[in-house]
């Protein structure tokens, strides 16, 4: 049995044939810790605040206001004590569903490496007040930040999220990617044992289908409390659109039955830039990539590797079968398979090593090397939990056997690149050509890149949808480090869902090291279990030499501290993400030594220099609880399908119909429908509507809402 103050999501489907309407209900079986994941007190700024892109001078601060008119005035205010008494800015913001009614604010004026509180407030109710803080100029000894990517609502808790928030000792918190993840409810990474399942039910192609995704990740209290404590600057991933997305098209995207990409695209840029504490761009609409100064410490380089320049790559190809086939596979074996004994160990090797190597282009006894190195590497690493290095010949004989025998036609040595890629840019030759300004430009001590996918090689696993699939580039950008000497460079990545960290090399020469910040959430081997990632770990650290340390099945985060002398990343490690508020658990520390590319590993965590502002005070808005809240009607106008984003706070029969301009009854979508507290989403069908002004009314036994809609 699971704590009984344990959350859980348990999702129903009603369908009424009658009214042509879907209702997909989410729902609570506990009332303790987390039962303000829909905290009435919000309202109505349900979804809390947040604030982003600080510069040494301004920072952006947002929110969202739940409403049924049809414009909103908000007013906010910024200032330097968390009781908000001394103000030192403030102003209006008019709001309307053209922006899903979201508040976006880019303050100006402020003053350097300060810590800032800010609100929001209409009709006397007031936001959660929120914490931000400016970038330092100057003379910087130390700058901290939270690294964190890839948070799966479905696969899990947002503990990492929920320990960064406790934290008073970083400057921001950067996000990689993969804030949200576009799949229907039940579907990727999914369990039923935890029962977190998505809004809306179906993946997501609309604009409205994103608001709702977006609108109800935010209504998690674990990132609303995040977003509350600590400045964001986030670069996106796939998932923000849909999975291996790039500038043409996704591997989750069919155009003959999910319609045009650049429509959907553009849909996932609109949703994002709303919801997102991201300023906007003045050169291009919805161009992501830029640069934060931290003083003379360190440029922070944000990159866009997934949308803006990338083309489609040709995804090597090393087996008859899928990617899915061989992972159903593997998970098979580990499961039916005893790996207690060496015995055993080698034994499942035998069944899984024709999925990666293929035997007919090496001999019998070169095979009985490979075989008999992995499971003694496997065994070790079983009972003693460590890494046992190969050195020497048996390494270089050991490498030389790997590659020839390898199904994986990129196998990617240092220097040595593949040329299987359609197209040579993974960034574009305008972000490309701007990036190496950047580098070549920069006076900081640092250069810190955040990036979304894994520049250093993965030798013996495929991962062209990396900077593997672009090694013209990165051999491109490797060799103008090198020819200019830019030194003290490191790398940011997330996307992979597991803990890495290794040097980039060029000719055998270190040009950056690599920091891999494990899943917030999102799965890894953890679905396999132990003994795949023993195996999995062995594979990895005899292929890849460059590569310093790897867990493949932990979720968590990383404090990334920088100072003059070093830049140390520091692992923590979330006890369990299957239910909330687990703790967490201090894993490795790693280091790079400035003017001297090379990793180390600390037996510590890091020590922040500085001192950093008290959390926000608390806010009591004296509330009429209401048996409903509608968060939002997506899309107004309405053209096919239309949605209805809400929350019941207490258990209440619901009506809601359909009404013409004069008043006419068209339909009934819910009539007396008994609907228990959680958060629901019904989605309606208008085609048989004519085009035209109709009125939905919503009704409960003490409330009615009444909203005009336009069909198309």
């Amino acid at each position: 049995m699971r704590k009984c103050y344990a959350f859980f999501l348990l999702i129903s489907t009603l369908v009424n044939a009658q009214q042509d309407a879907l209702l997909t209900k989410i729902s609570r079986n506990s009332t303790s810790i987390i039962d303000d994941f829909f905290d009435p007190s919000l309202a109505p700024f349900y979804h809390g605040v947040a604030s982003g892109d600080p510069t040494e001078s301004a920072v952006i601060i947002w929110t969202r206001i739940t409403t049924n008119t049809p414009s909103a005035l908000v007013n906010w205010k910024v200032a330097t004590d968390p009781t908000m008494l001394n103000v030192v800015k403030n102003g209006k913001f008019t709001t309307d569903d053209a922006i899903d009614f979201t508040v976006k604010v880019d303050v100006t004026d402020l003053n350097p490496n300060t810590s800032y509180y800010y609100q929001f407030e209409t009709s006397d109710q007031y936001s959660i007040i929120g914490k931000t803080r400016t970038a330092p100029i100057g003379n910087v000894s130390n700058v901290r930040f939270g690294v964190v990517s890839c948070s799966n609502f479905q696969n899990g808790y947002f503990n990492g999220y929920q320990e960064l928030a406790n934290r008073k000792d970083i400057d921001a918190v950067l996000h990689l990617g993969d804030y949200i993840y576009e799949y229907e409810s039940g579907g990727y990474g999914y369990d039923s044992s935890i029962g977190r399942e998505h809004l809306p039910a179906n993946e997501i192609i609309t604009l409205a289908d994103y608001r709702v995704r977006y609108s109800y990740y935010r209504l998690d209290a674990m990132l609303r409390n995040l977003h509350q404590q600590h400045p964001f600057i986030l670069i996106w991933d796939d998932h923000e659109f849909s999975n291996d997305a790039n500038m043409n098209g996704a591997e989750n995207h069919d155009p003959v039955t999910e319609g045009s990409w650049n429509d959907r695209k553009n849909n996932a840029y609109k949703a994002y830039f709303e919801w997102m504490p991201v300023r906007a761009n003045t050169i291009e609409e919805y161009r992501l990539y830029r640069t934060f100064s931290y003083g003379d410490l360190l440029d922070l380089i944000m990159l866009d590797t997934r949308i803006q320049g990338r083309d489609e790559v040709i995804t090597a190809k090393i087996s008859s079968m899928t990617k899915k086939e061989r992972k159903t596979i593997i998970k098979s074996l580990i499961k039916s398979t005893s790996l207690n004994t060496i015995e055993d160990i080698k034994a499942t090797l035998i069944q899984v090593t024709p999925l990666f190597l293929d035997k007919d282009k090496i001999t019998n006894e070169e095979y009985e090397l490979v075989l008999n190195t992995f499971t003694k590497l496997a065994y070790d690493y079983k009972l003693y939990g460590y890494k046992n290095n190969i050195s020497g010949i048996a390494k270089e004989k050991l490498e030389a056997i790997l590659q020839k025998a390898s199904l994986d036609v990129s196998v990617k040595n240092n220097s040595t690149f593949s040329t299987n890629a359609t197209y040579t840019s993974i960034l574009g030759i305008e972000q490309y050509n701007w990036l190496i300004n950047e580098l070549g430009t920069s006076t900081a001590t640092w250069r810190i890149i955040g990036n979304q996918v894994m520049m250093m090689p993965y030798n013996g696993v495929t991962t062209d949808d990396a900077w593997d699939g672009y090694p013209e580039e990165r051999n491109s950008l490797l060799q103008y480090i090198n020819d200019n000497n830019i030194k003290n460079n490191v790398v940011l990545t997330g996307d992979i869902h597991s803990m890495f960290t290794g040097i980039v090399e060029h000719d055998n020469i270190c040009q950056a090291v690599e920091f891999i910040v494990p899943s917030i959430t999102s799965e890894n081997l953890d679905v396999y279990g132990g003994v795949a990632t023993w195996l999995a770990e062995s594979w990895t650290f005899v292929n890849n030499w460059h590569m310093y340390d790897v867990s493949l099945d932990a979720h968590g985060y990383y404090i990334l501290d920088v100072k003059n002398d070093r830049v140390q990343a520091d692992w923590y490690n979330m006890n369990d993400i299957t239910t909330p508020n687990s703790g967490q658990t201090y894993f490795k520390s790693w280091y790079t030594d400035k003017d001297n590319c090379n990793l180390v590993e600390s037996k510590t965590p890091s020590e922040p220099l500085l001192s950093y502002g008290d959390f926000p005070k608390s806010i009591n808005n004296n509330n009429i609880t209401k048996d409903y809240v509608i968060i939002g009607v997506y899309p107004n106008p309405v053209y096919q399908i239309g949605n209805i984003h809400y929350v019941i706070n207490t258990s209440t029969l619901m009506n809601i119909t359909i009404y013409d301009a004069n008043g006419g009854k068209i339909m009934d979508l819910l009539k007396n429908k008994l609907h228990y507290k959680g958060v629901y989403n019904l989605s309606f069908n208008v085609e048989d509507l004519r085009s035209g002004v109709y009125f939905l009314k919503v009704s409960s036994v003490d409330q009615v809402y009444n909203k005009k809609i336009l069909v198309k």
